[in-house]
């Protein structure tokens, strides 16, 4: 099972969820206290039970589990193998991508985690039918080599090469990328 992620309790719109900061925190709060590490498809369930906001489920890695995700109200998935800390083993984000947008049918946004170093990578998992992407290292990498100006030294990098990508590909904007421009192994 993934990792549950509350999302929407710091609301733009003043009383949108009201309690939604202590729902949040005793959410979290229940996982702490039980020792476990692992979230599983009852606290999914129980949380979506007490929870009013969008819940983001991250981890995901098979077309079954992403259904099983949506069908309990999750608003978005992530694939991840949590940088395959967790379980060395496990398949890369990107090779279990397709197959989770597939399996939700546009019913929810996928945002794809894990693997992402560069700007053509970034390319790639949107071509596969990713939303958007997240990216831990680089900013971090950027953080610890030079604070802000590091982050936004990394993020112009990463932008940079996604631009010179799109520029061989001969695609004109992101808007426009789909499957066509990757070559996915007939054995994913």
């Amino acid at each position: 099972m993934a990792r549950c992620v509350l999302a929407g309790w710091r609301s733009t719109s003043p009383g949108k969820y009201r309690g939604s900061r202590k729902r949040a925190d005793a959410a979290c709060g229940r996982w702490r206290r039980s020792g476990r590490s692992v979230v599983t498809w009852e606290d999914l369930r129980w949380l979506r039970e007490v929870w009013p906001g969008r819940i983001i489920v991250k981890g995901v890695l098979t077309g079954d589990d992403a259904r099983r995700a949506v069908d309990q109200g999750a608003a978005a998935i992530v694939v991840s193998n949590h940088g395959g800390r967790q379980l060395d083993g496990v398949s890369a984000s990107i090779r279990a991508l397709p197959e989770i947008v597939a399996a939700v049918n546009n019913q929810v946004e996928v945002l794809v985690d894990g693997g992402i170093r560069r700007g053509a990578d970034i390319v790639k998992a949107l071509c596969l039918g990713a939303k958007a992407v997240l990216l831990g290292r680089a900013y971090a990498y950027g953080l610890a080599a030079a604070g802000q100006p590091g982050v936004a030294r990394a993020l112009k990098i990463l932008q940079a090469d996604a631009d010179r990508t799109l520029r061989l590909l001969g695609c004109p904007s992101v808007a426009d990328l789909n499957s066509s421009y990757v070559d996915v192994p007939a054995d994913w």
